[in-house]
């Protein structure tokens, strides 16, 4: 048994293996924050790139030139066409319902389109204009040029191309009152309104003084049709 004071252990190697695991541990945790911030950068510097890239150019006086005829149309010739006609041209580049106004001046109600024809339109025809723009379509009935002279007492007056309605009131202030109608098609179709209907012929000769009671038969079509030779 010896005597003395107590031997203490050698810890030097151990406090070595500490230290040299420290030291790996500061530089995994450097290089880690390294990498961190080398991609925080390149995704900013990405991020720059694209803002960059998409932002949208300064168009320029060209450009705004360029884009002063957009959202205009050119009106079509509508003169001449039939009403229903010409609201389908118009619809179809995107106007909306167009004034229809009669050209007579007796402001007549529309009521039969397709017995009305455009007379003239404003805008005119050419036009470039926005399609909010309201169209005007002045119309008449084809038969508005008929002739149209005060009835003389016995005499047949001369009724082709005045619609039947006009053709019939015309007869009996004449004096005519045996009066028929017949479809000119060959449809056999009746007239149930006389102001859709003109007439194409008549069996009593214009300007003869016939007897009263001889009956005058008029050959009618619908307006519009291609039968109407008035319609032109």
């Amino acid at each position: 048994m010896s005597y003395g004071p107590p031997r203490s252990h050698n810890r030097g190697p151990w406090l070595l293996v500490v230290a040299v695991l420290v030291v790996l541990a500061l530089s995994c945790c450097a290089g880690l924050l390294i990498s961190i911030a080398q991609q925080g950068g390149d995704s900013t510097a990405q991020d720059s790139a694209q803002d960059s890239t998409a932002q949208p150019s300064d168009p320029g006086p060209s450009a705004t030139r360029g884009s002063s005829g957009r959202g205009t149309v050119t009106v079509p010739r509508l003169a001449g066409a039939r009403l229903p006609d010409a609201e389908r041209q118009l619809e179809a580049l995107g106007f909306d319902d167009p004034r229809v106004v009669d050209a007579t001046g007796r402001n007549r109600t529309v009521l039969s389109r397709q017995n009305w024809v455009v007379r003239t339109q404003e805008p005119a025809a050419g036009s470039r204009v926005a399609p909010s723009t309201e169209i005007t379509l002045r119309v008449s009935k084809p038969t508005d040029g008929a002739p149209s002279h005060a009835p003389v007492d016995g005499v047949v007056p001369d009724v082709v191309c005045r619609d039947l309605q006009a053709a019939q009131d015309a007869l009996q202030a004449a004096g005519f009152y045996v009066l028929s109608s017949v479809d000119g098609s060959g449809q056999g179709r009746r007239q149930l309104v006389d102001r859709n209907w003109v007439v194409v012929q008549q069996s009593v000769t214009p300007g003869s003084r016939p007897a009263r009671s001889t009956r005058v038969r008029l050959t009618v079509v619908k307006i519009g049709e291609p039968t109407d030779r008035c319609s032109g």
